[in-house]
């Protein structure tokens, strides 16, 4: 239902609000998660979803809903979606920019006019929109390494960022190496730059820890187990040649991967997926609801973490993933990623391919148990997305 100025929730009203929260933008699953948990007495909270023309229409939005209405979506929590035209973050941003804050003003001026406005920038892009915004208090949300998302304008976006760092009056990064990076990039703003992982949403915890495998889900009920499963985007991050030994060394299990096929990329990755899912005991499921993830990683012998360990991507990313598999309870394989690498106490980190087959073949034998499933689900129940987001609204600035 699209709200008014007086589409209130009951017994709240616009003067009690302390702070207005405007997230921009709140296009990635993980972003999304996060801050629709926002529960802070006072705290109001605006995801705002902005696409260019093309990616809306992958979306199933159109040009011509570009004025669509703000949604909310739950107590304290509106939405608005915004379709602009292609260029508007990198090219024309100054423009571009312009129909996020109208519609960001016009919702604090209904919802929260007495509340101070924060807003919240997913990219350094976002700095034309606080430019234009003014608000009280300012936050450099990074979730990745942003110079590898544009190489050809990779200078371009770490002076964009450091200037970002600089004016913020927080600088959260999921990731540690981030982290460090823009501590040492910008040393004068470095008592402002925070290290706070993702969360998992809140709905995907158990009830309890899994100890062993939970029943399959009907899709993959019938392949013959150990199951051992991986949830992200098929794409060139990963290690396919380890996969594919680890079919080889293991050819009386599953390997079961859920999720998107990227079409980025080298060819010669492209090869090493398709000799990878030519394995018999390989099976590529495709995309499923992010609602059900929780039933197929509870339900795996082993989760799998197969990232390469040289890839830029992955030496700066905080895999969602870990805290996907934590809720679970269920044991975790990974690879030497360095964000992986600060949770030794909670899953197997191998070296090499033939520790990581080492690692999935002990867990395996020792009947899907390694003895930390209790840890990882009481890891996972203190770092759910509502207390991941307390922890930053209570690190702003009073």
């Amino acid at each position: 239902m699209a709200t008014t100025d007086r589409q209130l929730r009951p017994g709240l009203d616009a003067n009690q609000y302390r702070l207005a929260l405007a997230v921009a933008d709140a296009n990635w699953f993980s972003t999304e998660n996060l801050f629709r948990e926002v529960e802070q007495a006072g705290v109001a909270t605006l995801l705002l979803k902005c696409h260019d023309y093309r990616n809306a229409w992958n979306r199933g939005l159109r040009p011509w809903n570009w004025n669509a209405p703000v949604i909310e979506r739950g107590p304290r929590l509106w939405q608005r979606e915004l379709v602009l035209p292609s260029g508007w973050m990198k090219k024309f941003p100054s423009l571009g920019m312009r129909p996020i804050g109208r519609a960001t003003r016009r919702w604090h001026q209904r919802h929260a006019p007495d509340a101070r406005l924060a807003l919240v920038m997913t990219y350094p892009h976002y700095l034309y929109l606080s430019a234009s915004l003014r608000p009280d208090l300012q936050v450099y949300f990074n979730l990745d390494d942003y110079s590898l998302y544009w190489p050809k304008h990779a200078d371009q976006i770490r002076t964009l960022e450091r200037k970002a760092v600089r004016e913020s009056d927080l600088t959260i990064c999921v990731s540690r190496v981030r982290a460090e990076e823009l501590k040492a990039a910008v040393p004068e703003a470095a008592a402002k730059i925070r290290h706070l992982p993702h969360g998992a949403p809140t709905a995907s915890l158990a009830e309890h820890a899994w100890k062993v495998p939970a029943p399959a889900p009907a899709d993959i009920a019938s392949l013959p187990r150990p199951l051992l499963g991986f949830v992200g985007t098929m794409e060139d991050r990963l290690d396919w040649k380890l996969l594919t030994q680890l079919s080889e060394a293991m050819p009386e299990a599953s390997i079961v991967l859920i999720g998107r096929t990227s079409v980025q990329g080298t060819d010669a990755w492209q090869a090493d997926y398709q000799r990878c899912l030519a394995r018999p005991n390989v099976h590529a499921l495709g995309w499923r609801a992010q609602e059900s993830i929780h039933l197929y990683n509870r339900a795996f012998d082993v989760c799998l973490i197969p990232y390469q360990t040289d890839h830029p991507f992955n030496i700066a990313c905080s895999p969602t993933k870990i805290l996907d598999y934590m809720v679970t309870g269920r044991p975790i394989v990974s690879t030497a990623l360095p964000e992986c690498q600060l949770y030794p106490h909670l899953l197997e980190v191998a070296a090499d391919p033939d520790g990581f087959i080492a690692s999935v073949r002990a867990i395996v034998a020792a009947n899907s148990d390694d003895g930390r499933a209790a840890l990882r689900f009481d890891w996972a129940r203190t770092n759910t997305c509502r207390h991941v987001v307390d922890r930053l609204i209570d690190w702003l600035p009073a």
